[in-house]
């Protein structure tokens, strides 16, 4: 919400100040109380992910944020989002390829200060407020952030949270519509932020209304960070487990691990032998013998990382693998702004009969030409073939 106070003053009105001596009585008069009036101020309202009612002078111009993936939050609703962001913790935790695209069109994004952290524990008020921010947002929360929030807003530095205790009870759709369009609200993008939304919305839906009536839920292992070891995999918690559970399948890692995370043996994977199999990569796993996938990474590269992943700590065994029924998916998009593209690719994968019309590719397309300051370039999902049958 926004508030206007009164009217701005025209520049002209000072410049006519210097013709005084010139003028008549009614027109100095008129000019005089001119002069008196407060310049225009916009107050912006906000209530955030924890119920925290927060005030703004005006549309935030330096954010400083303990994620740096609220990039992909900036760049869906802002045509220049590095000249936004004053300080961020981790921008390592970008993908690389996606980064290396943005530094070609924002060169000063090399520059972005790293303040702060992803965790409180490590972040200090003091640092934060050293690059000057009119405001911080907290896109993953842990209760210790609202005692530096205290600390930020007593020295005049507003703080919003996209995250809260209440964000995995509320339907991932509209956790990421509720966090897209209360940045917009910050920055003063809410038509951008509302169209995105609204998107997103109508997305989750479609894959809703194919599900209507199907009750079959394959068994899938995702297998996040796929590399070396297997299998690290979402608890029940956590919110790609959610998206998994949304499009239709279920994640044999949910039923063993009640929190965010766990790691399952190689024996329980192939004594569960899942329906499906689903890795998560990013560009940098690629030179750790892991599952490479992202920005800038092509399709070949991307299949045969998954073949290489699959092919070891006993997955070749797995139904999934030699039937064609693996696949991999980037982890980045699963936990920004972007989720949706991951939500359709489990749908897809977990009911492609019902999902004919539903395609990830073209979401893509669609968000980099509607939204996307950087277009994503690379490949961010990819299978691979069934295993050739010997006699």
């Amino acid at each position: 919400m926004v508030t206007q106070s009164a009217p701005i003053v025209s520049r002209w009105a000072r410049r006519l100040w210097a013709l005084l001596p010139s003028m008549g009585v009614l027109a100095m008069a008129v000019i005089a109380a001119l002069s008196w009036m407060e310049p225009a101020r916009a107050e912006i309202l906000l209530k955030d992910a924890v119920g925290r009612e927060v005030r703004l002078a005006s549309p935030a111009r330096r954010i400083v944020t303990n994620e740096s993936l609220l990039l992909y939050y900036l760049a869906l609703i802002d045509p220049d989002p590095v000249a936004r962001i004053a300080g961020w913790a981790r921008p390592q935790r970008i993908d690389g390829g996606v980064y290396r695209a943005f530094r070609e069109k924002f060169p000063g994004i090399d520059a972005i200060p790293e303040v702060g952290s992803v965790v409180p524990s490590n972040a200090l008020a003091e640092a934060i407020l050293g690059v000057r921010p009119d405001l911080f947002v907290v896109s993953l929360w842990q209760p210790e952030w609202e005692e530096i929030a205290g600390q930020l807003e007593r020295a005049g530095v507003s703080v919003i949270f996209l995250d809260s205790p209440q964000t995995t009870k509320r339907d991932p759709a509209e956790a990421t519509a509720f966090s897209i369009e209360l940045l917009g609200q910050a920055i003063g993008r809410e038509d951008q932020a509302r169209e995105f939304a609204a998107f997103v919305r109508a997305k989750y839906r479609q894959v809703a209304e194919h599900l209507a009536g199907i009750g079959e839920r394959p068994k899938v292992l995702i297998d996040v960070h796929a590399g070396t070891l297997c299998c690290y995999t979402p608890g029940s918690d956590n919110r790609i487990s959610h998206y998994l559970e949304l499009a239709g399948g279920h994640s044999i890692g949910a039923d063993v691990a009640s929190g965010y995370d766990s790691q399952l043996s190689p024996e329980f994977v192939v004594g569960a032998d899942p329906d499906i199999y689903i890795g998560t990569g990013s560009p940098h796993l690629g030179a750790q013998s892991g599952l490479a996938l992202g920005g800038g990474i092509d399709e070949e590269t991307a299949r045969r990382s998954l073949e290489a992943v699959t092919s070891r700590n006993l997955l070749e065994n797995l139904s999934a693998v030699r039937e064609g029924r693996a696949f991999a998916v980037s982890h980045q998009l699963a936990i920004s702004a972007l989720n949706l593209i991951v939500f359709e690719c489990f749908a897809k994968w977990t009911h492609p009969e019902a999902m004919a019309d539903v395609d990830p590719e073209r979401t893509i397309a669609e968000i980099n030409r509607r939204f996307l300051a950087v277009p994503l370039e690379g490949t961010f999902c990819v299978g691979i073939e069934p295993t050739p049958h010997t006699p």
